[in-house]
């Protein structure tokens, strides 16, 4: 039994040896440099959805650019899809992470921006649909469910569009509800115009110009600095490929990537929208004047875009 046991530690030895000179390998492969330069820097990102996207995962889209981007670079990057009230709590608990996406209207990033300005990586927009007409004067509060959407100001959208006091309901039941017949219009966004194409529906479709906060923007919270500099560089190349957003249903700012009611609705152009960072208590503010259909109130505390 000795004599195996002193077997078994001998082969242990050896292999925490092995183990040891292919770690060495590895971080030494390129022959230059030594380990500091190869050593693998590895960066969080979080993907807040406050609002429904096209179709598909902007998570798993970011998953898919930080692949392809640690191609060329020395960088691992963690992607975690999380709710809005989980990603403020966590940051309250002092647990923040090397770059967040987020969309307008999130608050509670006001001081934790480390690097460059928000950037705006992809953007989803408000519109009419009917499947009986296109005449959208016809529209009113009486014939017109609103899709109430997850953390965005639907209902500032309804009020800008002279459609307050419709009925609200959770974004398939909605959609369901104009499918049944029981509304003739539904103010939804690129999601229900994404629904309504796989359905297979005929379907008339009309912009809604006055206000935008279908924003996702992607921004640097790290304080290190080569972690900044490495999330700044990957933040740029999520821009530089905006051409793959119609992968999840998604536009870029000026760019087409669809035609028919995706083409409409990327190509329209909005009066007011939110700022990339913006406090919980101006989202209060908003939603208080919403509440009041204030309009000139709301505009005075909206963004020009």
């Amino acid at each position: 039994m000795r004599k195996i046991a002193r077997f078994i530690c001998a082969c242990l030895c050896l292999c925490a040896l092995a183990g040891g000179a292919v770690a060495a390998f590895i971080i030494n492969e390129s022959g230059e440099g030594g380990a500091e330069e190869q050593s693998l820097t590895v960066l969080t990102l979080w993907q807040i959805d406050s609002f429904e996207g096209g179709k598909g995962s902007r998570a798993d889209y970011l998953r898919g650019l930080a692949e392809e981007f640690s191609k060329n670079n020395s960088v691992y990057i963690e992607v975690t899809s999380l709710s809005s009230d989980a990603a403020r709590q966590n940051i309250e608990n002092g647990t923040v992470p090397d770059i967040i996406s987020y969309g307008a209207g999130f608050y509670g990033l006001e001081r934790l921006i480390t690097g460059g300005p928000p950037e705006a990586w992809c953007r989803g927009g408000y519109c009419l649909l009917s499947l009986t007409s296109s005449d959208f004067s016809g529209a009113t509060a009486q014939n017109t469910v609103i899709n109430e959407g997850r953390d965005n100001l639907t209902e500032a959208a309804a009020l800008l569009g002279g459609l307050e006091g419709a009925d609200t309901a959770a974004p398939t039941s909605a959609y369901v509800r104009l499918i049944n017949g029981e509304y003739q219009f539904l103010l939804g966004t690129q999601r229900d115009v994404q629904r309504l194409i796989t359905r297979g529906e005929n379907f008339f479709v009309k912009p809604l110009n006055e206000f935008n906060d279908l924003y996702q923007y992607i921004a640097v919270l790290s304080k290190d600095a080569k972690k900044l500099a490495t999330a700044e560089e990957y933040i740029s190349y999520v821009v530089s490929q905006s051409e793959k957003l119609s992968s999840i249903g998604m536009f870029g700012e000026g760019l087409s990537l669809y035609d028919g009611a995706m083409h409409e609705l990327e190509s329209a152009e909005c009066e007011y929208g939110l700022p990339a960072v913006v406090s919980g208590g101006a989202v209060e503010k908003i939603k208080a004047a919403v509440q009041a259909q204030d309009i000139n109130l709301v505009k005075s505390l909206l963004k020009p875009l």
